[in-house]
């Protein structure tokens, strides 16, 4: 059985990718120019509202739980230009993922209340890095793949 410690700690580490999240997301969403300011502005600023929001709730949780909530951010990726953020964003997504299914694994440490909780965040966590995936070209789809996708469904 995990112990409480290890699970705030882990919380904390989650923590830690939220406070980054809001602070990255938000240099891109004003440092964002180009053809892609109009279109990647409202996905930054949105996103650092959003991890926000995260912060606060995995902040409560880890006082909920007899913790400190932390208030160093983990790595905070910089670029210059749109590319190079949504390439920094999906890994902060991918680095946010780990440390959420990291918490998890020790959640037994709590309630069924707080393994549940865990485990919608990891969900949310998953959706966007699956977003990023495709926003930043890592799945692509040939002309062979919708040939073979028609195939099936006839």
């Amino acid at each position: 059985m995990s112990s409480k410690q290890e699970l705030i700690d882990r919380l904390n580490d989650a923590l830690a990718w939220e406070l980054a999240g809001i602070i990255q997301y938000m240099q891109a969403a004003v440092m964002a120019t180009g053809e892609g300011r109009e279109i990647y502005y409202d996905f930054f600023h949105e996103s650092s509202e959003e991890a926000h929001e995260h912060a606060e709730l995995v902040g409560d949780k880890i006082a909920a739980l007899g913790g400190v909530p932390t208030v160093e951010p983990a790595t905070i990726r910089q670029a210059a230009d749109v590319e190079g953020m949504l390439e920094n964003a999906l890994l902060l997504e991918r680095d946010a993922l780990e440390a959420w299914e990291a918490a998890h694994a020790v959640a037994d440490a709590a309630n069924p209340g707080t393994v549940f909780w865990i485990e919608e965040h990891i969900a949310e966590e998953q959706e966007h890095v699956d977003h990023l995936e495709k926003v930043t070209g890592k799945i692509n789809f040939s002309s062979s793949d919708i040939d073979q996708a028609s195939d099936q469904s006839g």
